[in-house]
Protein backbone atom coordinates (compact mmCIF):
# COMPACT_ATOMS: atom_id res chain seq x y z
CA UNK A 1 0.00 0.00 0.00
CA UNK A 2 2.43 2.38 0.99
CA UNK A 3 4.33 1.96 -2.11
CA UNK A 4 1.12 3.41 -4.57
CA UNK A 5 0.59 5.95 -1.98
CA UNK A 6 4.37 7.28 -2.66
CA UNK A 7 4.49 6.87 -6.66
CA UNK A 8 1.61 8.83 -6.14
CA UNK A 9 2.85 11.67 -3.83
CA UNK A 10 6.09 11.43 -6.29
CA UNK A 11 3.72 12.69 -9.68
CA UNK A 12 2.02 15.11 -7.99
CA UNK A 13 5.66 16.51 -7.73
CA UNK A 14 6.34 16.28 -11.65
CA UNK A 15 6.60 19.42 -13.63
CA UNK A 16 4.93 19.59 -16.76
CA UNK A 17 6.97 22.31 -18.58
CA UNK A 18 8.69 21.79 -21.95
CA UNK A 19 12.69 21.96 -21.84
CA UNK A 20 14.35 25.46 -21.75
CA UNK A 21 14.90 24.83 -25.74
CA UNK A 22 11.78 24.94 -26.54
CA UNK A 23 11.39 28.58 -25.59
CA UNK A 24 13.72 29.74 -28.72
CA UNK A 25 11.97 27.06 -30.96
CA UNK A 26 8.80 28.60 -29.99
CA UNK A 27 9.81 32.60 -30.60
CA UNK A 28 11.11 31.14 -34.30
CA UNK A 29 7.14 29.98 -34.99
CA UNK A 30 5.19 32.69 -33.02
CA UNK A 31 7.42 35.83 -34.37
CA UNK A 32 6.80 35.12 -38.16
CA UNK A 33 2.84 34.51 -37.51
CA UNK A 34 2.38 37.69 -35.66
CA UNK A 35 4.03 39.51 -37.89
CA UNK A 36 2.01 37.85 -40.37
CA UNK A 37 -0.95 38.90 -38.65
CA UNK A 38 0.40 42.17 -38.47
CA UNK A 39 0.81 43.07 -41.91
CA UNK A 40 -2.40 41.80 -42.86
CA UNK A 41 -4.23 44.15 -40.16
CA UNK A 42 -2.52 46.93 -40.69
CA UNK A 43 -1.53 47.16 -44.20
CA UNK A 44 -4.85 45.44 -45.46
CA UNK A 45 -2.96 42.81 -47.84
CA UNK A 46 -4.66 39.86 -47.98
CA UNK A 47 -1.40 37.12 -48.41
CA UNK A 48 -4.11 34.45 -47.42
CA UNK A 49 -3.96 31.16 -49.76
CA UNK A 50 -6.31 27.87 -50.01
CA UNK A 51 -5.38 24.76 -48.90
CA UNK A 52 -6.70 21.28 -48.45
CA UNK A 53 -6.69 19.55 -45.36
CA UNK A 54 -7.90 15.88 -44.41
CA UNK A 55 -11.65 17.01 -42.05
CA UNK A 56 -13.24 14.31 -39.92
CA UNK A 57 -16.58 16.36 -41.08
CA UNK A 58 -16.75 19.56 -43.61
CA UNK A 59 -19.46 21.23 -45.34
CA UNK A 60 -17.44 22.13 -48.40
CA UNK A 61 -15.61 18.40 -48.90
CA UNK A 62 -13.84 17.69 -51.91
CA UNK A 63 -16.79 15.79 -54.23
CA UNK A 64 -15.21 12.21 -54.85
CA UNK A 65 -14.10 11.69 -50.86
CA UNK A 66 -15.54 10.82 -48.28
CA UNK A 67 -18.98 10.35 -47.53
CA UNK A 68 -22.00 12.99 -47.51
CA UNK A 69 -24.70 13.20 -44.59
CA UNK A 70 -28.52 13.96 -45.55
CA UNK A 71 -27.75 17.63 -43.99
CA UNK A 72 -24.68 18.43 -47.17
CA UNK A 73 -21.74 17.33 -44.20
CA UNK A 74 -19.21 15.23 -45.61
CA UNK A 75 -17.76 12.75 -42.85
CA UNK A 76 -13.68 11.97 -43.08
CA UNK A 77 -12.67 13.99 -46.41
CA UNK A 78 -10.25 16.59 -47.65
CA UNK A 79 -11.67 20.06 -47.17
CA UNK A 80 -11.35 23.41 -48.67
CA UNK A 81 -10.19 26.15 -46.08
CA UNK A 82 -7.78 29.11 -45.88
CA UNK A 83 -3.96 29.53 -44.35
CA UNK A 84 -5.00 31.99 -42.00
CA UNK A 85 -8.20 29.50 -40.71
CA UNK A 86 -6.29 26.38 -40.07
CA UNK A 87 -2.71 26.43 -39.91
CA UNK A 88 -2.44 30.20 -38.89
CA UNK A 89 -4.16 29.28 -35.43
CA UNK A 90 -2.17 26.08 -34.87
CA UNK A 91 1.52 27.97 -35.70
CA UNK A 92 0.28 30.53 -33.09
CA UNK A 93 -0.92 28.20 -30.81
CA UNK A 94 2.36 26.32 -30.79
CA UNK A 95 4.68 28.81 -30.61
CA UNK A 96 3.12 30.78 -27.73
CA UNK A 97 2.50 27.57 -25.66
CA UNK A 98 6.75 26.89 -26.33
CA UNK A 99 7.45 29.97 -25.50
CA UNK A 100 4.78 30.33 -21.96
CA UNK A 101 5.88 26.64 -20.92
CA UNK A 102 9.42 26.21 -21.20
CA UNK A 103 11.08 25.57 -18.20
CA UNK A 104 13.33 28.69 -17.81
CA UNK A 105 17.28 28.68 -16.09
CA UNK A 106 16.15 29.81 -13.00
CA UNK A 107 13.13 28.62 -12.76
CA UNK A 108 12.00 27.83 -8.97
CA UNK A 109 9.76 27.74 -6.66
CA UNK A 110 9.05 31.41 -6.87
CA UNK A 111 8.88 31.63 -10.30
CA UNK A 112 6.20 28.51 -10.47
CA UNK A 113 4.29 30.66 -7.95
CA UNK A 114 4.41 33.93 -10.49
CA UNK A 115 3.65 31.11 -13.25
CA UNK A 116 0.28 30.04 -11.60
CA UNK A 117 -0.39 33.87 -10.70
CA UNK A 118 -0.40 34.75 -14.40
CA UNK A 119 -2.10 31.76 -15.63
CA UNK A 120 -5.16 32.58 -13.50
CA UNK A 121 -4.97 36.12 -14.29
CA UNK A 122 -4.96 35.51 -17.72
CA UNK A 123 -8.09 33.59 -17.27
CA UNK A 124 -9.80 36.28 -15.74
CA UNK A 125 -8.86 39.06 -17.63
CA UNK A 126 -9.86 37.25 -21.00
CA UNK A 127 -13.10 35.26 -20.17
CA UNK A 128 -14.12 39.21 -18.96
CA UNK A 129 -13.02 39.91 -22.60
CA UNK A 130 -14.96 36.79 -24.32
CA UNK A 131 -18.37 37.49 -22.14
CA UNK A 132 -18.02 41.40 -23.07
CA UNK A 133 -17.27 40.82 -26.42
CA UNK A 134 -20.05 38.13 -26.70
CA UNK A 135 -22.53 40.86 -25.35
CA UNK A 136 -21.61 44.00 -27.69
CA UNK A 137 -20.81 41.82 -31.04
CA UNK A 138 -23.06 39.97 -33.29
CA UNK A 139 -23.27 38.19 -36.58
CA UNK A 140 -20.28 37.51 -38.92
CA UNK A 141 -17.84 39.25 -36.83
CA UNK A 142 -18.36 37.24 -33.54
CA UNK A 143 -17.06 34.03 -35.38
CA UNK A 144 -13.65 36.22 -35.52
CA UNK A 145 -14.35 36.94 -32.30
CA UNK A 146 -14.32 33.56 -31.15
CA UNK A 147 -11.59 32.29 -33.40
CA UNK A 148 -9.31 34.90 -32.22
CA UNK A 149 -10.25 34.60 -28.81
CA UNK A 150 -9.03 30.94 -28.54
CA UNK A 151 -4.90 32.71 -28.99
CA UNK A 152 -5.88 35.24 -26.22
CA UNK A 153 -5.38 33.25 -23.05
CA UNK A 154 -2.31 32.64 -24.29
CA UNK A 155 -1.23 35.80 -25.56
CA UNK A 156 -1.68 37.62 -22.25
CA UNK A 157 -0.70 34.67 -19.73
CA UNK A 158 2.53 35.36 -22.06
CA UNK A 159 2.27 38.90 -21.41
CA UNK A 160 1.82 39.21 -17.92
CA UNK A 161 4.48 36.54 -16.94
CA UNK A 162 6.63 38.24 -18.61
CA UNK A 163 5.99 41.73 -16.90
CA UNK A 164 6.08 40.11 -13.57
CA UNK A 165 9.22 38.28 -14.24
CA UNK A 166 10.07 41.93 -15.46
CA UNK A 167 9.74 43.29 -12.19
CA UNK A 168 10.94 40.84 -10.23
CA UNK A 169 14.79 41.56 -11.79
CA UNK A 170 13.69 45.67 -11.30
CA UNK A 171 13.67 45.10 -8.07
CA UNK A 172 16.30 45.93 -5.69
CA UNK A 173 17.25 43.85 -2.62
CA UNK A 174 17.17 46.56 0.40
CA UNK A 175 19.61 44.40 2.23
CA UNK A 176 22.86 46.07 3.72
CA UNK A 177 25.10 43.27 3.02
CA UNK A 178 25.17 39.65 1.93
CA UNK A 179 26.09 38.06 5.16
CA UNK A 180 22.56 39.38 6.75
CA UNK A 181 18.94 37.67 6.23
CA UNK A 182 16.90 40.11 3.13
CA UNK A 183 14.13 42.29 5.34
CA UNK A 184 12.35 42.74 1.67
CA UNK A 185 9.05 41.65 1.43
CA UNK A 186 8.61 41.50 -2.24
CA UNK A 187 12.09 40.86 -2.94
CA UNK A 188 13.24 37.35 -4.70
CA UNK A 189 17.06 37.62 -3.56
CA UNK A 190 19.48 34.57 -4.40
Amino acid sequence: MQPLIFNFLIRMKRSYLFPTYFQKIGWIITLPVLAWMLIQIIFGVDWDFDLKMPAFISDNGVLGLGSENEDGTFLFTMAKTTFNATLFQVLLIVGVCFISFARRKDEDEYIGKIREQSLVWSMLVGYSIFILLTLFIYGLPYIYVILYDIDMFLLLFLCKFNYELWRLKRQVCKCKDEETKCQCDDCHCV
